[in-house]
């Protein structure tokens, strides 16, 4: 599936299609790729569901599509319906997720985003592909950047990735539009009469991302014009620097590395805290959960100092920083544990 140098000048969405399959395939040795698609039939993974079943002429795909049905607005059901109408012209299976969003003190736009994630890492193939796009990717900068994310949250999202969510029926995520502004799939769509349909709650101004996406991202645009493309060459540094911290807490976890897995207290100990921290968020990702906030981790090595033996335990989030013995390492939070640290 090689790029060939005497290739036609491909306009963006196709070129950006090619481009991400080009990548994908360079990872996986199975054809053909089977692709899972998330599609809520906005204009973004509409685009995406027709620019990919048009690929099947060029790759050896196969391409189905999963839809979510949160049950949050009386449209919920029309939307279906939708998405069934687009998947049969282009001859795409569809998949419907039935899901319950329970905030349970998430928030009810940061459950209904977990609880789609989950249905769509729930479906098996070699890749889940989804349709956001550089302005998505400008507003996840900003809106981890207002809530303190570190380096690996200004990264924000990348084109290919391994899947984030532990247990993913598919082990490659994959954004091909990545790189390209809203404007140019509105633009694909109404040159070629593909509709749409309006999600009413992303204009809501209740949900902080809409709020940046509808009022402030524009304004900052306004006055400081290509800050849109800014905050999505920021990701890419940012991404860069993760993956320099990311080679040195390897380093750090061989050098302080246990015979029986985790690390050696005394080895950990001599590392620098700044360094302590980076290796022990590094392996919160690998297990893989969210990195600890910079209070709680701060907390827990605090405590960590003052271990005098037994088996000791301290929440980090979604892992504990755990000790036993001369070892220290981090394990996965278990079931059933709620904000308050406290285990059913």
């Amino acid at each position: 599936m090689a790029v060939s140098s005497s290739a036609p000048e491909r306009e963006p969405v196709a070129a950006a299609i090619f481009e991400a399959i080009e990548s994908l395939a360079a990872r996986l040795p199975s054809r053909p790729l089977r692709l899972v698609l998330g599609f809520s039939g906005g204009v973004d993974s509409t685009v995406l569901l027709h620019a990919l079943a048009a690929a099947r002429g060029q790759f050896p795909l196969e391409l189905r599509a999963v839809h979510v049905h949160h049950g949050l607005l009386a449209q919920a059901d029309a939307w279906v319906e939708a998405a069934r109408a687009h998947c049969a012209a282009v001859d795409v299976p569809l998949q419907v997720a039935y899901v319950r969003v329970q905030p349970a003190g998430k928030g009810l736009e940061a459950a209904a985003r977990s609880a789609r994630l989950q249905a769509l890492a729930a479906v098996p193939g070699d890749s889940l592909v989804l349709a956001q796009h550089r302005d998505d990717q400008a507003e996840t900068v900003l809106f981890r950047f207002l809530r303190g994310s570190g380096v690996a949250g200004l990264a924000a999202m990348r084109r290919i990735a391994p899947a984030p969510l532990a247990g993913a029926a598919a082990p490659w995520w994959l954004r091909p539009f990545l790189d390209l502004p809203k404007e140019a799939l509105i633009a694909w769509a109404r040159e070629r009469g593909v509709r749409w349909v309006e999600d009413p709650s992303n204009a809501s101004a209740a949900f902080t991302r809409n709020w940046l996406r509808g009022e402030i991202l524009p304004q900052l645009e306004e006055r400081l014009p290509g800050v849109r493309a800014v905050l999505a060459r920021t990701a890419e540094t940012m991404a860069e620097a993760q993956q320099g911290l990311d080679d040195l807490a390897a380093l750090d976890d061989e050098r302080a590395r246990h015979p029986q897995g985790g690390w050696d207290w005394a080895e950990f100990l001599r590392l620098p805290v700044h360094r302590q921290k980076n290796l022990v968020r590094w392996a919160t990702l690998r297990l893989p959960a969210l990195p600890p906030t910079h209070r709680r981790l701060e907390e827990g090595l605090r405590q960590a100092a003052d271990y005098s033996g037994g088996v000791w335990r301290f929440p980090l989030g979604d892992a504990w920083l755990c000790a036993r013995g001369e070892r220290l390492w981090v394990e996965a939070a278990p079931q059933g544990c709620d904000a308050a640290y406290r285990c059913g």
